[in-house]
């Protein structure tokens, strides 16, 4: 009699997890994109509605609790088993002016481009990539957004170049110039000297002093070299896009470091396994007892006003340059980019007449719609879809303070996908759970399993486990799945 009546009570859970699994839900998104109906479990993007650059994106309210984090105009949302409304907010700044000088570094003048809002908290140094130089940070979107999202949180700024870029030489002899150089570790490098020089005059001028705080941030040849500079110059925090900095600087840094990767890569030099090895920095530094958080930054599927977040491109020209890449078989079914810049770049120049919207465009449009493309793509480009996260990284590095834990308890929750499962659950972790112990118990409450969690995209293999219903756990979290 009690083997029918766990027979009937399985088969009633089963019946209505199938139920939920296959029901619809509403996600409305107000001030934003990507409202819809979805089914429970379904990964949907959210986007804020454009805004001009007098204005950063605030926050998302609502029912935030199921946003992967509701502080940036970019993210995601697992639909759970009920509908959803969020409403996107932005707020304005004021008006302010980037100083651009020439500052004696130790052998020559430097470029520097700088702004220091009244009362600021500290000074982020902002550096370049390979072939890149100072003013890139001024004028390439998403780069200028972080700037408007760093002044917004009152921190000053300062972007200068590499000495390689100043003397346009290949001074390391590897064969490429406009390089940072890490090494030699010590005061005899150039870049390294150049950096402490531009310290100096404003520290001369009195705008800084000594008590103030220093912050990095770079991209790709520029992220490497963040981490380097911060360690060297002993600075509060330093964050890397798409740039595994080293297992050796990574093995000796006493720096809180940030790694922004991004998951589908093409540079030669990164790719999976620079990841991969930004990841094997990240955990040696949480070994060795120094905060760092590791995000790694997923593809997006493209939405017709996405360009228009240029100033200089209508609505219609956005929604037909969507058009066109959806009529030249760039997008997959769900909208996703199918190649990065440098292929579609390829395809133009072999049939122009096939992107008559495009050609028409600015060359100031043409490079801000490449950016966007790479940044949807996930591929090696900076991308400001993370600026609140670094931001905060500078703010409180590893000590998140109470309040703000408070309020993103649902949000550092982890998620679970499919549930029924089969041979693999997909469970989708927050940084902060990274490195707590995963256990999955049975009914019993005995503990059949259990791993270190290493990865905010964790595997779970299920296909030993008997059918039936069985609990996850991480740090404080459960969740229940049912195997079958």
């Amino acid at each position: 009699m009690k083997k029918f009546q766990l027979v009937v009570v399985l088969s009633i859970v089963f019946s209505l997890m199938s139920f939920i699994c296959s029901a619809q839900f509403t996600l409305t998104v107000t001030n934003g994109y990507g409202g819809g109906t979805y089914n429970a479990g379904d990964t949907i993007n959210v986007w804020s509605k454009e805004f001009p650059l007098t204005d950063v994106f605030d926050k998302w309210t609502g029912d935030v609790q199921f946003l992967e984090y509701a502080d940036e105009w970019h993210t995601t949302v697992i639909m759970p088993s009920q509908n959803v409304s969020v409403t996107g907010h932005t707020r304005t700044i004021v008006s302010f002016t980037i100083n651009h000088a020439s500052i004696m570094g130790r052998d020559t003048l430097k470029e520097v481009y700088s702004y220091f809002p009244p009362n600021f908290k500290g000074v982020i140094f902002c550096f370049h990539g390979t072939g890149g130089q100072a003013s890139n940070w001024t004028t390439l979107f998403d780069y200028v957004q972080f700037l408007h999202d760093a002044v917004a949180d009152t921190f000053a700024f300062v972007i200068t170049e590499s000495e390689e870029t100043t003397k346009q030489t290949d001074l390391n002899g590897n064969g490429k110039t406009n390089q940072w150089n890490y090494v030699p570790y010590d005061a005899t490098n150039v870049d390294f000297a150049n950096i402490q020089a531009v310290i100096d005059t404003f520290k001369q001028r009195g705008i800084t002093n000594a008590s103030t705080n220093y912050f990095s941030v770079g991209m790709s040849n520029g992220g490497a070299f963040s981490a380097t500079a911060a360690s060297y110059f002993n600075w509060t925090a330093a964050v890397s896009y798409c740039a595994q900095a080293g297992n050796a600087l990574a093995s000796i840094t006493t720096v809180p470091i940030q790694w922004c990767m991004a998951k589908y890569d093409n540079h030669p030099n990164v790719g999976a396994a620079g990841n991969a090895e930004a990841l094997a920095n990240h955990n040696t530094l949480v070994s060795r007892g120094i905060c760092s958080r590791y995000f790694l930054f997923d593809h997006s599927p493209v939405y017709p006003q996405r360009f228009m977040r240029s100033p200089t491109v209508t609505q219609t020209k956005s929604n037909n340059l969507y058009l066109e890449l959806q009529n030249n078989n760039l997008l997959s079914a769900d909208k996703y980019l199918l190649y990065a810049t440098d292929t579609i770049g390829a395809r133009i120049l072999a049939s122009p007449a096939s992107y008559p919207q495009y050609l028409t465009l600015a060359a100031t449009d043409k490079l801000f719609m490449a950016t966007q493309v790479d940044v949807m793509y996930s591929a090696h480009q900076f991308f400001c879809d993370y600026d609140k996260r670094t931001l905060e990284f500078f703010n409180y590095q590893c000590a998140i303070p109470t309040d703000i834990l408070d309020f993103r308890s649902e949000i550092l929750d982890f998620k679970i996908q499919p549930n029924p499962v089969n041979d693999v659950l997909s469970i989708s972790i927050p940084n902060e759970l990274v490195g707590e112990e995963l256990s999955v118990y049975d009914l019993s409450g005995r503990k059949i399993m259990n791993a270190a969690v290493s990865t905010i995209n964790y595997k779970l293999e299920t296909v030993n486990l008997a059918d039936g219903i069985y609990f996850v756990k991480i740090g404080t979290q459960t969740k229940k799945i049912i195997k079958q």
